[in-house]
């Protein structure tokens, strides 16, 4: 076990509340932290979202406080935006709040010390690929890796599947695997409402897709950091019926630049949840049913010890929430 891990938060008594009665309502989400980032994905939903102002650090202080007045749990916060390493300040202190953290950033700027934190990175193809995806070409691809192939943190690749890069993760996983990160989280592009099939792989192809990542955790284990029991809740004959009635809503909060309450979930009003690939509603199926819950938690529990459970609870939603 890991419970003296510096920074660890989490307790037995913790997994065994959760394990009894379910998670509570917001024990997870994201904040964006800016609205500002350094590169332009093609498949990121943030950028239609328009934003043009932000909070400070010290009303984010404020209504963290507020919160907390409120009984907010502050169980599992994921920062994202934006490129939340641009205001590494407020992170520093929001952190402070809660009992798991994860930074979600796309490697450019150069990983803090924070070993209490988890990082997902995220990686949409080797460098041919990501070249495609981000206008940015293979000297900055070569930047994030020296910036991420760190031992002494806790790095997974996030890799958005869309139609521009799922022919390269036979080459992702082989390339990355012979680095320090401690995993890829593979998940699906989610279209905005009305977006055509540019980006978007349709149901049949999104299951052979699942069904091959499947056959490749045979090979490379947890590696592939998505389990085979949520790939299989994402598939086409189950994953209309979760989408449709999201269970994020039950456990989970978004929370905008300016400290506001996005609907339905960090993806804003405009995703087509029909669509959805991110691995958000396919988790909280396991965070709202406790008969899936419990043994997925005896199986991490086992397998990584506690602390390392409060970075897989949160390895698990969408591992780039603005760009599943």
């Amino acid at each position: 076990m890991l419970l003296d891990k510096p920074g660890n938060k989490w307790s037995v008594l913790d997994f065994i509340e959760i394990g009894m009665k379910g998670m509570p309502g917001a024990a997870l989400g994201g904040i964006d932290v800016t609205y500002r980032c350094n590169l332009r994905c093609r498949h990121c939903y943030f950028l239609k979202q328009h934003y043009h102002k932000e909070l400070s650090i010290e009303e984010w202080l404020e209504k963290f406080e507020k919160m907390k007045a409120e009984g907010f749990p502050f169980m599992i916060c994921g920062w994202i935006g934006g490129e939340p390493l641009l205001r590494k300040e407020l992170i520093e202190e929001g952190r402070k709040y809660f009992k798991s953290n994860v930074v979600f950033t796309n490697g450019t700027i150069e990983l803090p010390y924070w070993p209490d934190v988890a990082f997902s990175v995220s990686v949409h193809g080797t460098a041919e690929y990501h070249e495609r995806i981000t206008g940015v070409g293979p000297e900055v691809y070569q930047k994030i890796k020296r910036n991420v192939d760190r031992d002494d943190l806790d790095v997974v690749i996030s890799f958005c599947v869309t139609r521009l890069n799922y022919k390269c993760i036979d080459a992702m996983l082989a390339e990355w695997s012979k680095t320090a990160v401690n995993g890829i989280a593979f998940e699906f592009y989610t279209p905005m409402k009305g977006e055509n099939s540019e980006l978007w792989l349709n149901w049949e192809e999104r299951d052979r897709v699942i069904d091959h990542l499947v056959s490749l955790r045979k090979e490379y284990g947890d590696f592939i950091w998505i389990t085979d029991r949520m790939y299989r809740l994402m598939k086409s004959d189950m994953a209309p019926g979760i989408t449709a009635h999201c269970p994020f809503s039950k456990v989970g909060f978004s929370l905008d630049p300016m400290g506001r309450t996005k609907i339905p979930c960090q993806l804003g009003p405009e995703a087509d949840c029909s669509r959805c690939g991110c691995i958000l509603p396919f988790f909280s199926v396991l965070l709202t049913n406790r008969r899936l819950l419990i043994p997925e938690f005896a199986v991490s529990v086992t397998k990584r010890g506690v602390q390392a459970v409060s970075k897989y609870m949160h390895r698990h939603m969408p591992v780039r929430l603005h760009e599943a």
